[in-house]
């Protein structure tokens, strides 16, 4: 019985009616797979690395560019077979696409990309694509995907000790770095200033960021600048990463929260106060959970589909042809 589905199969694919001829009778397209009772043609491949193509042309001499371009016709065959048995699969078991489904993932795209619709109409164009053949590789992707879940939900399951050696085990991916959080007096320093005034600024300046009170915030010490006559503004500057920080304010991260600073640039002082201070942690379990299990999920899908599709393969009739 085997024997003979293949032979019928063999001869399906010697028959099927795909080769199209030019006006000189030159072949412009052919067979070159056959999956089951369905062909791939050539024109599919050339479609699909088309782009790839172009970009080894523009990375490689000419004497490369055979090989490499071999090797991504290959590689797109085995993609495109791999997608037919699939497709074949997910129509045998009954897995349906809606088009609201199609047209609401091409939307998301759209939106994804902020991409008006002419502006998509154009990207179909230089892909050399109609909305019709977009559609259809839309619900191949998704069928796939629903295939994907339908196949490998039901032999997925974790134990409690995987969600913690898991987590043990990856502690520094769960890691939150410490921040700080800076708010600042700016005192800019005026252009053309002489040494000696600049020296009497400095000693003002210095005096009253010396001279502040425990309890003394910034709008108090602003107020003193002021009556100085000394020009200043208020910045809150944010919250920031240790390694986000110039090398100017890099030594406030070893300050504690409520502690200030003067720092002195080209261009300006910065009286500093560390507004808040959070340290390096670690994220606790409880609120990772639901993360790690998308982790585990992802793990153990990737690895059931896998054997999954090599089960197709396996009960499946592929011939391959030279795509040369």
């Amino acid at each position: 019985m085997k024997i003979m589905r293949k032979t019928k199969l063999f001869m399906l694919s010697f028959f099927i009616l795909l080769i199209s001829f030019s006006s000189n009778g030159e072949i412009i397209d052919r067979i070159v797979a056959v999956v089951n009772n369905e062909s791939l043609a050539l024109s599919e491949i050339k479609r699909e690395s088309f782009l790839p193509i172009e970009e080894i042309k523009n990375r490689y001499s000419p004497e490369k560019q055979k090989e490499k371009i071999k090797e991504i016709k290959n590689k797109i065959l085995d993609e495109l077979i791999k997608q037919k048995l699939q497709l074949q699969k997910a129509k045998e078991l009954g897995v349906t696409v809606s088009e609201e489904n199609v047209t609401s993932a091409i939307e998301e795209q759209k939106k994804a990309y902020s991409l008006t619709d002419e502006q998509f109409e154009e990207s179909l164009k230089k892909e050399s694509l109609t909305l019709s053949e977009y559609r259809q590789r839309i619900r191949d992707q998704i069928t796939i995907i629903a295939l994907s879940n339908q196949v490998v939900k039901p032999k997925i399951f974790f134990t409690a000790k995987e969600f913690t050696d898991y987590y043990n085990e990856h502690l520094d991916f769960f890691k939150v770095s410490g921040t700080i959080h800076l708010r600042q007096i700016l005192v800019r320093i005026p252009e053309g200033k002489t040494s000696f005034e600049m020296q009497s600024l400095d000693s003002e300046i210095s005096e009253i960021f010396n001279g502040r009170e425990n309890a003394e915030g910034l709008s108090s010490l602003s107020e003193k600048l002021r009556n100085k006559g000394i020009s200043s503004e208020f910045i809150d500057m944010g919250v920031f990463n240790k390694e986000d920080l110039s090398q100017e304010f890099a030594g406030t991260f070893s300050m504690k929260t409520g502690s200030f600073t003067l720092i002195k640039t080209s261009g300006a002082y910065h009286i500093i106060e560390i507004a808040d201070k959070k340290n390096e942690s670690i994220n606790p379990f409880a609120e990772v959970k639901d993360e790690i299990e998308e982790i585990l999920y992802s793990k153990k899908k990737d690895k059931i589909y896998q054997d999954y599709l090599k089960e197709l393969e396996q009960s499946a009739y592929i011939e391959k042809r030279d795509i040369d």
